[in-house]
């Protein structure tokens, strides 16, 4: 099951970016990011009282203080910075170099659990991290020739944004989990992202209407929440628990692989690149040589 959990979160993931890729260019990105977590605490609560039988005030009293510090820690840094940042890239970008950075994020998440969860790494390991990282950033130094023309530089600070934010959530993550359950876990990353964007949102609401009205926008949304907001993250914390972590985040880098099969053969919305599906392979062999 742990297998399946961990391919499951790759097909989810797909579908979400190019489901909040969709929505991302329909209206402002904060508000896309405030429907996410609005919708998320909607659909998980009922999971929390029903399946969970966690009582509404247990909701708020069962985390300790160790679990609101960190989790709310990964709702900064990944729910409000990490998806804004990671919806720019797509709409920069597209969805399928958005997908590169995914190797990207694994390799510098290792890095990270060096120094936060005193995880050793060994010279070979190290070697495919720097070989992950270097191939991402080469690939987007090559990208921004082709927006320096245009004067455009948000698809590249957004994407090394994304790499540093989302790193930092998941290492968040793993120290605020705890005993928690998974779904209660990732309802409150999800309560304070909300908190977080209530403001923001409210004084840029009374600005100017930013909600769309396109009933296959919410569609899109809803779907955007169901693959990845939720189920993504579930099956990513199950996964960790249940099978190696160095397999998952082996499986975790084929996703640009899948992304660019999708987009170039399904989708059509790009032209094949063997640059591209290069840098996909030499990043997903740098991850594999760093978990080894």
């Amino acid at each position: 099951m742990g297998y399946l959990a961990a391919y499951g979160v790759v097909i989810l993931l797909i579908i979400g970016i190019y489901s909040f890729g969709y929505a991302a260019k329909q209206t402002s990105l904060l508000t896309v990011v405030m429907l996410e977590t609005f919708f998320g605490l909607l659909l998980i609560l009922p999971l929390l009282l029903f399946i969970n039988k966690i009582g509404f005030a247990q909701i708020f009293t069962l985390p300790t203080q160790q679990n609101w510090l960190w989790l709310g820690a990964a709702a900064l840094m990944g729910f409000v910075l990490g998806n804004y940042f990671s919806l720019m890239h797509i709409r920069e970008s597209g969805e399928k170099l958005n997908s590169l950075l995914s190797p990207a994020i694994t390799a510098l998440t290792i890095v990270l659990s060096y120094f936060f969860l005193n995880d050793k790494l060994a010279a070979h390991q190290w070697a495919g991290i720097l070989l992950a990282l270097i191939t991402i950033v080469f690939f987007l130094l090559k990208q921004s020739n082709i927006h320096l023309q245009n004067q455009n530089f948000k698809g590249i600070y957004s994407g090394v944004a994304t790499i540093i934010c989302i790193s930092f959530t998941i290492i968040c993550t793993i120290k605020g989990v705890g005993d928690l359950p998974f779904l209660l876990a990732i309802w409150l990353r999800l309560f304070v992202a909300f908190i977080l964007l209530l403001p923001p949102f409210i004084f840029s609401y009374k600005n100017k209407n930013l909600l769309p009205k396109n009933y296959l926008f919410y569609t899109v949304v809803f779907i955007g929440v169901l693959a990845q907001t939720i189920g993504a993250a579930y099956l990513w914390l199950y996964s960790s628990f249940h099978i190696s972590v160095s397999v998952f985040q082996i499986i975790l880098a084929t996703l640009p692989l899948f992304m660019y099969a999708i987009d170039v053969y399904i989708f059509k919305k790009s032209k094949p690149s063997l640059y591209f599906l290069i840098c996909a392979f030499v990043a997903a062999a740098g991850i594999t040589l760093a978990m080894l």
